[in-house]
């Protein structure tokens, strides 16, 4: 009887056993799957009451916008910037010690005048590392064309590009020229060589003038050593019909050839340079330089010459006479007073 009862007993022991180590297998089971299962409010509750398709489409998900590479990066900075920045508008300060000075108006006036005479301002290169030059508008007013001078301190050297702007059309002619700005685009015409490691170089661009039908543009390169002063200017033409460069070196050879061949002077011992004045008003299609040579206070007129835009053509025009017209196509912007 006690064997009985006590294999009775026995065996319900066995079962709870069973039963607890059971229970602690189930138990580690749900804990090894909620953690790899982690509870998620959107995804078990949310999703199956209010995260509705017309929830969704009132708050949808925050896409990312970052920039996958660093040339993506710089590309964002600079529309961002183009955004921001402003386009300034014409100022011209008074001079807080002058009484009852009146405002300046702007007027368009002709560019080339006096020919040949137009130079770009560069006393404050140093200090501004960078100067423009006039604008000179088109004979059409449609485009303009101005220079930059860049100064690098650590060579003490200097370049230069030249760039073209296409001005609205729908536009005043005055407005146009006012409110032209690099924001609206512009596009590099030339732009001087640095290919030389000597330091105290500077190359500049200046606009001569367009020619009367607007079709072609003279520039001019001045070649400058800061211990020597100039050293050499050489004549340009711009074709916007063929978006060409030509370089009028044929006008210096013929310099040289008739000083050679008529007095035996030979300019290579003599520091001596051309002066392009603009635009032959007899004859449209060449450009009037006048060339000296350095010979201390007085320099020597060594004649007036004429070349024509293509280069093929070089003649003397007179080797005393200075008097000979020149158009005036370009026009700028000028300030005046007006009492």
């Amino acid at each position: 009887m006690f064997r009985r009862a006590d294999t009775k007993h026995r065996s319900v022991l066995c079962a709870v056993l069973v039963c607890i180590f059971s229970f602690i297998c189930v138990f580690q089971m749900l804990a090894m799957s909620q953690a790899a299962y982690s509870f998620d409010f959107r995804r078990d509750v949310a999703s199956k009451f209010f995260w509705t398709k017309a929830y969704k489409e009132k708050h949808p998900e925050p896409t990312n916008n970052m920039p996958k590479t660093v040339e993506e990066y710089y590309q964002e900075v600079n529309k961002a910037a183009d955004k921001a920045r402003e386009i300034p508008s014409p100022k011209f300060e008074k001079d807080e010690k002058l009484v009852d000075l009146p405002d300046p108006s702007i007027l368009v006036v002709k560019y080339n005048d006096p020919p040949g005479k137009v130079e770009i301002n560069l006393n404050d290169l140093k200090k501004k590392r960078k100067i423009n030059s006039i604008g000179v508008v088109s004979p059409q007013f449609d485009r303009l064309v101005y220079s930059t001078v860049y100064y690098y301190p650590s060579t003490k050297t200097a370049s230069s590009e030249l760039y073209l702007m296409q001005l609205d059309k729908g536009k005043s002619v005055q407005n146009r020229i006012e409110e032209a700005h690099v924001n609206h685009g512009r596009k590099v015409l030339y732009r001087t060589e640095m290919d030389s490691l000597d330091l105290d170089i500077q190359k500049t661009l200046t606009v001569v003038d367009w020619s009367v039908d607007g079709k072609r543009l003279a520039f001019k390169e001045k070649i400058s050593y800061t211990p020597e002063g100039l050293w050499k200017t050489n004549l340009f033409v711009y074709d916007f019909e063929t978006g060409k460069i030509k370089e009028l070196s044929e006008v210096r050879d013929a310099i040289l050839y008739y000083w050679r061949t008529n007095y035996n002077i030979r300019f290579r011992d003599y520091r001596w340079d051309i002066y392009p004045v603009g635009w032959d008003a007899a004859n449209p299609d060449r450009i009037i330089v006048f060339a000296y040579a350095a010979t201390g206070e007085n320099p020597k007129f060594l004649g007036a010459w004429s070349i024509d835009y293509k280069g093929n053509r070089a003649m003397l025009l007179s080797p005393v006479s200075t008097h000979f017209d020149v158009t005036q196509n370009g026009s700028c912007l000028k300030s005046e007073y007006r009492n």
